[in-house]
């Protein structure tokens, strides 16, 4: 053993102190917090899984065309077998009405929402249809509604235009200082700014909410912008004043049908994102104005995230927190996988980080993207009941995966998502003795109560004759433990990731990769480990002279046997 770790060339260092590498991207440097601060949370009320369908997804690659009542129903009963408790139907985006027509608003014109046509001139309402569906399973059901949408370029290439005519028809209502990136060129936001905007959208909500006897409503924040850059802090009261009156909207219909109807938000994953845009989710649930948020990325689940920092704003009062998963973990993913989704150990990872920071429940959105890959729905739909509580999470296996979630992306700005924050965490490690660098990976559960643990991280840019020191949480790990190798095989295949937004911007659909790297992995236990967060820390004990590029690790997995 002793020969072989000397020739993957990791030491044990007697060294009392470290010397500062480069900067770490994001969250990633930031000290391991202890784990003083964790509460013991029990998720509160009976909603677990909240399943959100997007206004087309569905549409397009599911239900036939043209659609069925039966086809519908029987989609309905597919998500009540899978024991989704609330499913919410987005049904209103770019100023068109998705499932759902009435007099003087526009129905949606792209082709995927004319299966539709033949119900809606028979007098049945698809919404209906699904709303009735819901509750005869036992589900409640919500309206989404898009604030905004960010697909008006899809619309384009379809030949409909880039949405409603009240958008179309105001371009003096539209967002037209833009940041630096060409996928911000691709929508046409309003400008919430003025009041004819505000008042419109709430005017749509009126009407759904007046015509259909849902359960509430669910106000979709997924979009690049509200108010032009740099305007959304000083303007957040203006976005305050539309949720407020949506609130009224369904407070006073809620009264006239003896029925409490829930508001709901889907918001950006952080507060700070949420307060760049004009967000003012802290007031929000301060004032009692929602009944749940549910903090999302638009395409990614990132387990490292903060959720806690919306704990904090929920567990005094009755606003449930619905963390988001999503089907990958970075783009890099949507590359070398081709697209496929994470796999369920995946997701129980990531519900486990959720649980532990305090959620109340998973919202699952964009879970039907990935339809290509086997086992296809309805089967893929069985895996939502798996993570609805934390004690069915801890009963699989777990797969943390920490990687990049933006990395390597070009569209909204290097390493950016559309909110303008950079989310590429990694560990970089200068060529010369001594640097030192550390990467914050959460584990929000006990591994001393597992069968075993072990933790892999990836060093692009290693070579064998590279020497370094491993810690977790400040303790050494042994050298003698810890193995490596050059042949990890991994499927790296050039997907086409949104070939629409690709083909309008000229970027890649998905970025390249770092290069050549080595995999480093050893048995990980409890301590070092502890709950909640935790740090890797690297030190480059000495360089090989045949190298000269720098060192980074930006790919940490946790394997977790129950």
């Amino acid at each position: 053993m002793k020969r072989e770790m000397n020739r993957r060339r990791f030491v044990v260092s007697t060294a009392a102190g470290v010397t500062a590498g480069k900067a770490i991207a994001g969250s990633a440097g930031a000290a391991a917090s202890s784990s003083s601060h964790w509460k013991h949370y029990s998720p509160r009320g009976s909603r677990r899984i909240l399943y959100v369908s997007d206004p087309s997804s569905i549409a397009t690659h599911y239900l036939p065309d043209p659609a069925t009542e039966d086809s519908i129903r029987a989609w309905v009963d597919q998500l009540s077998a899978a024991r989704v408790d609330v499913f919410v139907q987005e049904a209103y985006t770019q100023g068109w009405t998705t499932y759902w027509r009435v007099d003087g608003l526009e129905y949606d014109a792209r082709p995927q929402h004319r299966r539709f046509l033949p119900l809606l001139e028979r007098g049945v309402q698809p919404l209906e249809v699904l709303l009735d569906q819901s509750h005869k399973r036992g589900m409640e059901f919500l309206a989404g509604i898009r604030i905004n949408d960010n697909h008006g370029h899809i619309s384009v290439e379809q030949g409909v235009g880039a949405g409603a005519r009240f958008l179309l028809d105001h371009p003096e209502w539209q967002i037209r200082e833009l940041p630096p990136g060409p996928y911000y060129k691709l929508s046409t936001p309003l400008d919430f700014t003025f009041s004819q905007v505000r008042d419109y959208v709430v005017g749509v909500m009126g009407r759904l909410v007046d015509r259909f006897p849902v359960d509430g409503l669910e106000l979709c924040f997924r979009d690049h912008r509200y108010f032009p850059p740099g305007k959304g802090p000083e303007r957040k009261h203006l976005m305050t004043d539309l949720v407020a009156r949506s609130r009224a909207i369904l407070d006073e219909t809620g009264r006239l049908r003896r029925k409490k109807l829930r508001l709901g938000a889907r918001v950006f994953q952080t507060l700070d994102e949420c307060r760049s845009l004009g967000l003012d989710v802290e007031t929000w649930i301060s004032r009692g104005l929602i009944d749940f948020v549910a903090p999302n990325d638009t395409m990614h689940t990132e387990p490292n995230v903060r959720y806690e920092e919306f704990r904090r704003l929920t567990h005094n009062g009755n606003c449930l927190l619905y963390p988001g998963l999503l089907p990958w973990t970075s783009q890099r993913m949507r590359r070398r996988l081709g697209n496929r989704h994470m796999s369920l150990d995946q997701q129980r990872a990531a519900a486990a980080n959720m649980y532990g920071a305090g959620a109340d429940g998973i919202s699952f959105y964009n879970h039907f993207v990935t339809l290509s890959w086997a086992p296809f729905y309805p089967h893929l739909l069985r895996e939502l009941a798996a993570v609805r509580h934390p004690e069915l999470v801890m009963a699989g296996d777990r797969h943390y995966v920490f990687e990049p979630s933006w990395g390597g992306s070009l569209g909204f700005g290097k390493d950016r998502a559309s909110t303008g924050a950079v989310k590429a965490d990694r560990l970089l490690l200068e060529r010369r003795p001594g640097s030192t660098g550390a990467f914050r990976f959460r584990v929000c559960e006990h591994l001393g109560q597992s069968r075993g643990a072990m933790l892999l991280f990836r060093a692009y840019g290693a070579g064998e004759e590279d020497r370094m020191e491993v810690r977790i949480n400040g303790a050494q790990v042994d050298d003698r433990a810890i193995r490596a190798r050059s042949d990890e095989s991994r499927t790296d295949l050039r997907a086409v990731v949104d070939p629409s937004s690709t083909k309008s911007s000229g970027l890649p659909p998905v970025p390249e990769l770092p290069g050549e790297y080595r995999t480093f992995w050893f048995d990980l236990t409890e301590p070092p480990a502890r709950f909640g967060d935790n740090q890797l820390e690297v030190t480059l004990v000495e360089a090989s002279p045949s190298s000269g590029e720098d060192i980074l690790i930006d790919e940490l997995e946790v394997f977790v046997k129950a």
